[in-house]
């Protein structure tokens, strides 16, 4: 049994060099480590001591026989509101590796309520790490110890104003909060400014896009937002005035501290890469450093040594770093993925001694991966994709042939600031937070529940279709799923895997296919998810932009809960 408590609270900060309200977990941001072996038991207790009623889901977790502890309100739990406690309680049986918990409620996460979670995989679990070290012993060794703990780096979006306010700019005025004043690295990190030339450089493929998608030619402001008001066009907005991307107040560069890590004298590191931002995704290098990526979303993957990696919002990556140089100050580098913003936050890997100087600018070298937009400097490359992460135990295939239940979910903009993940377009209800949650409410017919008859030990394919220009990173709760079916730029154009098998489509893989619980739809096209439906209850499927799904991106998807119901505590 390991036993956490969580004491919520809130502070007046400035992580990146502007104050703002924070909210703190253990008077930390982000929150302590929450580790366990392979089939322990986890019991946190929150303490809610924020004005604002909250819950946390446990990012990965399935909870398999203890979907009330899933931390969705409205779905699994009532909030726990300002003074309360609750205590959740579930088992790690059957899961290891990296995975996060975060608040559940609007979008408090991102104002500080998100922490890691580690679990170390069991002895007989495979490892791939004789692939990587070319069987040599000493560095397998390296990485063994290096498991029990890998180093931290947490990679978060951050804004100039608490995501409240962020939201009722967004629904009074309709403007898309596309924009974030930089990212963190490990709760640290600094504004820069770069030149306008520097971002337009980094941005002009974003530029062209934007001007194929909308007939517009737009521009960045001082802080890399895109002007996107040609999506939303309301000519009766002072964008200036309300900072709407692309008119950002002007960028003022600050001097906090940046995250330092201290290589420390090993030939390896091991990195535990959490992406807990609500807003984008990014790419991740390392100056002058291969990364060997070996893990993802709680799975080791064959594999795969590259230059640059695509780490997905709310996906986690356990990676291997070669650490061999003599000395030298190292930026390890995150950019944003996405059409809206080019920016970019470092930390730094140092080969030299502990010290509390930080450098003042970005260290100019011939080993620099990918500029500030995340374009890489050499085409040639090597760069990790998520369509590439095939399990490393061939075990972990899914089961063949047609599923015994298809539900088809449709992506897309249905209003100024409306999203659905809905055929009809039906929303999640803003208030559903407050309702009496799903996985024992009498009624539970809702616009956005989904009764497909699902049983028990049923094979379910989840077939998306993105109608929308930006890409959407989805994510299942309860359930861990194989990634069937992609394309960037098609539907997947049938009304089931098995006629797509039939009709010998070029885009399945029962085969190799990556095994996720989040994972990127992409704008204009498509993506299948299979899983075998095994853990009965009520089990949200949304959006991890935050601000989707409190728009409306999200639906509940029922599992035979009958079964569950006379168990709820």
């Amino acid at each position: 049994l390991r036993e956490y408590i969580l004491n919520l609270t809130s502070s007046y900060q400035a992580p990146n060099g502007f104050y703002r309200e924070i909210f703190l977990i253990n008077n930390q941001h982000p929150g302590p480590l929450i580790e366990a072996d392979e089939g322990d038991t986890i019991s946190a207790t929150v303490f809610n001591n924020l004005q604002v009623p909250i819950t946390i889901h446990f990012h990965g977790i399935r909870q398999h026989g203890t979907p009330w502890m899933d931390g969705t309100p409205g779905v699994s739990q009532r909030p726990i509101f300002p003074g309360e406690s609750f205590t959740y309680n579930f088992t790690t049986e059957g899961q290891y590796g990296s995975y996060w918990y975060h608040a559940h409620m609007r979008s408090y996460y991102q104002d500080g309520i998100r922490g890691p979670v580690y679990i170390r995989p069991a002895p007989q679990t495979l490892r791939p790490y004789d692939v990587v070290t070319e069987r040599n012993t000493t560095a397998t060794g390296i990485l063994r110890d290096q498991e029990i703990r890998p180093t931290p780096l947490y990679v978060m979006d951050w804004t100039k104003l608490p995501t409240d306010a962020i939201y009722q700019k967004t629904i009074n005025y309709g403007i898309d909060p596309a924009c974030i004043l930089g990212y963190l690295v490990n709760g640290k990190g600094r504004v820069t400014c770069p030149s306008n030339e520097t971002i337009a450089a980094a941005g002009a493929g974003r530029l062209a896009t934007f001007h194929t998608i909308t007939g517009v030619r737009s521009r960045f402001d001082s802080l890399g937002c895109l002007d996107i008001s040609a999506l939303y066009g309301n000519p009766g907005i002072d964008h200036a005035a309300l900072e709407a991307p692309g008119f950002s107040a002007p960028c003022k560069a600050t001097n906090t501290d940046r995250e330092i890590i201290y290589v420390n004298g090993s030939d390896w590191m091991m990195f535990n890469v959490i992406n807990m931002g609500g807003q984008f995704g990014t790419y991740l290098s390392i100056d002058g450093h291969d990364i060997w990526v070996l893990q993802v979303d709680g799975t080791f993957i064959r594999p795969l040594k590259v230059k640059q990696m695509y780490a997905g919002l709310g996906s986690r990556y356990i990676i291997a770093v070669p650490t061999q140089k003599n000395s030298g100050v190292f930026a390890i580098r995150f950019a944003c993925t996405v059409l809206a913003q080019v920016t970019e936050q470092i930390a730094w890997l140092s080969y030299n001694m502990p010290t509390t100087a930080q450098p003042e600018d970005y260290p100019v070298t011939n080993d620099v991966y990918q500029d500030i937009g995340g374009n890489l400097l050499n085409a040639q490359l090597p760069t990790f994709i998520d369509a590439a992460a095939a399990p490393y135990d061939e075990r972990v295939k899914p089961p063949q042939g047609a599923a015994q239940r298809t539900i088809h979910f449709t992506l897309n903009r249905t209003g100024m600031v409306d999203f659905s993940v809905m055929d009809s377009g039906a929303l999640m209800l803003p208030d559903m937070a407050l309702m009496p949650p799903s996985l024992w409410a009498q009624d539970v017919h809702r616009t956005n529940t989904v009764e497909a008859g699902i049983k028990i030990g049923d094979v379910v394919d989840l077939i998306i279709d993105n109608e929308y220009i930006i890409s959407h990173p989805m994510h299942l709760h309860g359930h861990t799923f194989w990634v069937i079916s992609e394309s960037k730029n098609t539907s997947f154009g049938y009304p089931s895997v098995e006629a797509a098998i039939a009709g010998d489509s070029s885009t399945l893989n029962l085969a190799t296919p990556p095994y996720r619980d989040t994972y990127t739809a992409p704008s204009r096209g498509h993506v299948v998810f299979r899983y075998v439906a095994d853990n009965a209850g009520a089990w949200t499927f949304h959006c991890h932009v935050n601000v989707h799904l409190m728009a409306g991106m999200g639906a509940v998807i029922l599992e035979e809960r009958e079964k569950i119901i006379p168990r709820i505590p």
